[in-house]
């Protein structure tokens, strides 16, 4: 995640408090392991756990009104002893969460009640969302009601990137301009089943060409002549339907992130973007000179 990006999430989730950061943590941990993997428990009946992940590691959520060492203390302590009474004996594993900094008064505090105990900090909070897919941040960003354009942002910048690592450096780079008659190479290309449903989805991704041109203007001629000889090469390269091979390319540009689906999806917008400038397919006779 960028700067922007990480603040926006960060001072989301340290501005929540007592039950509200419990029940963001349960949306978060929900998105990231699942039903399978991550289990709720009542807070009326929870016997010490607030959360239990992939049936082993009991969870122990601190977000006070007002932080003090004495009050963590408290009510840390007690949480452990809940769980000691009625979780230690299935459930080996026991971490405490908070969107606090950990001082090492508190790392200490929870690793004298059981040895080698984590405390999983804001910072700690924070990497573990980072570490997922753009599919898993997107579902977070969701359920903790942050808006959409923060982390799409993000990750056409990271496609962008992506892009500049896989590609040669050959080719030179055209600014972008929405062609003219769009429409017409839609036509030329597009299968007539199919044609309404791309018309659709390219009014769909028109409002994020704007942020991928200014992306791509603000890197390297180099890297951005690269990109568009890896992609233009690559799509000669396939056969088939316009509609097959634009998503073999997207399957191919994604390289180990296919099952990302969220990531997958900008990597296509990207491609269209392409396709619109004239990159690869069929040129009608009002755009031959692009």
């Amino acid at each position: 995640m960028d700067n922007i990006v990480r603040e926006v999430l960060k001072t989301k989730i340290t501005g929540l408090r007592a039950t509200a950061f419990q029940e963001a943590l349960d949306r978060i941990y929900h998105c990231i392991y699942g039903e399978v993997g991550f289990q709720r428990v009542k807070q009326k009946h929870d016997g010490g756990s607030d959360g239990i992940v992939n049936g082993e590691i009991v969870l122990a959520a601190y977000a006070p009104e007002r932080y003090s060492l004495n009050d963590f203390k408290k009510k840390v302590g007690a949480d452990f002893d809940s769980y000691a009474k009625n979780w230690e004996s299935t459930h080996g594993k026991w971490e405490v969460v908070t969107n606090l900094e950990a001082t090492a008064q508190m790392i200490k505090f929870v690793n004298g009640l059981k040895n080698g105990s984590p405390i999983i900090c804001i910072e700690g909070l924070l990497q573990k969302i980072d570490s997922q897919t753009w599919t898993v941040k997107m579902a977070i960003f969701r359920a903790l009601n942050i808006p959409d354009h923060y982390l799409s942002n993000d990750v056409i910048s990271t496609v962008i990137e992506d892009l500049i690592q896989i590609s040669d450096k050959t080719d030179s780079f055209e600014p972008y301009e929405k062609p003219a008659y769009i429409q017409d190479k839609i036509e030329l290309n597009v299968s007539g089943e199919n044609l309404d449903s791309f018309l659709d989805e390219y009014e769909e991704y028109l409002a994020i060409f704007p942020l991928i041109s200014s992306i791509i203007k603000s890197r390297s001629q180099q890297n951005v002549s690269s990109i568009r000889s890896k992609v233009r090469s690559t799509y000669t390269s396939l056969s088939g339907s316009f509609e097959k091979r634009l998503s073999e390319l997207v399957n191919i540009m994604s390289q180990g992130k296919t099952q990302d689906d969220y990531y997958s999806h900008n990597m296509r917008i990207v491609m269209v973007y392409f396709f619109e400038q004239c990159l690869f397919g069929k040129k009608p006779k009002s755009e031959e000179h692009v």
